[in-house]
């Protein structure tokens, strides 16, 4: 949230959800975005809390939490593909709307076959 002599502007925690899933299907490696497969932990403080296909996200302290479930392409190494979304959300939450990711969990629930 920013405030200016205009007013102020607010980013639903949807659409920056959107933003990261969007942002993960980019990423060479990636097969597709895979249903949350078990129950989120942002879910216990249910504040500012959006969802996008393969992602949770809660917006805590003007800081985002999120994670990302995943199917991986086969062949693929798998530490260096969670660090490289990692890296790549918290490079497009940045420059897209200035906003830091405290945590993203990358949770690679299966390989393509």
């Amino acid at each position: 949230m920013q405030d200016t002599k205009l007013g102020t502007i607010r980013i639903a925690p949807s659409v920056l959800a959107l933003i990261v899933s969007l942002t993960v299907k980019t990423v060479g490696g990636v097969a597709g975005m895979s249903a949350v497969s078990r129950p989120p932990t942002l879910v216990r403080n249910r504040g500012n809390v959006g969802s996008a296909p393969g992602v949770t996200l809660q917006v805590r302290n003007g800081e985002v939490v999120t994670d990302v479930y995943i199917v991986a392409e086969p062949e693929v190494n798998l530490k260096k593909l969670g660090g490289t979304i990692q890296r790549r959300v918290r490079e497009a939450l940045d420059l897209m709307v200035g906003m830091r990711a405290e945590q993203v969990n990358v949770l690679i629930e299966d390989v393509a076959e």
